[in-house]
């Protein structure tokens, strides 16, 4: 009916695509229709310039402080801040400052994105 981690209970591993820490907490709750992971970014780190093939993205900020390019736009994002992007839409996340990001994706498919070698 339910499942349920505590963050402290996830162990953080590096990001095999981006300079940050990732605690996949979906692993733990092995949810059927969606991907949380939890991210931890330390000042200047980033993803790389992505998009999905499939997964639409949620991304909440938790705590810091962070630049999100989508596309030819650049939002400032701060804790309590939450957007939605469409699969194809190009996107790098930065932090300005250390923070961490909640980022969920639906459906619950591995390995779907697609890094980009032009900005």
């Amino acid at each position: 009916m339910y499942s349920r981690i505590n963050l402290a209970d996830v162990d953080a591993h590096e990001a095999d695509v981006a300079d940050a820490r990732v605690k996949p907490v979906g692993y733990h709750l092995r949810p059927a229709q969606m991907r949380p992971n939890v991210w931890t970014f330390e000042r200047g780190e980033s993803t790389p310039y992505h998009y999905q093939e499939e997964q639409e993205e949620l991304y909440a900020v938790l705590d810091g402080r962070f630049e999100f390019r989508i596309e030819d736009e650049t939002l400032e994002l701060v804790p309590d801040d939450y957007v939605v992007v469409e699969p194809q839409a190009r996107r790098r996340l930065t932090a300005v400052e250390s923070g961490t990001v909640l980022v969920v994706g639906a459906p619950n498919v591995k390995d779907d994105g697609v890094v980009l070698d032009e900005e």
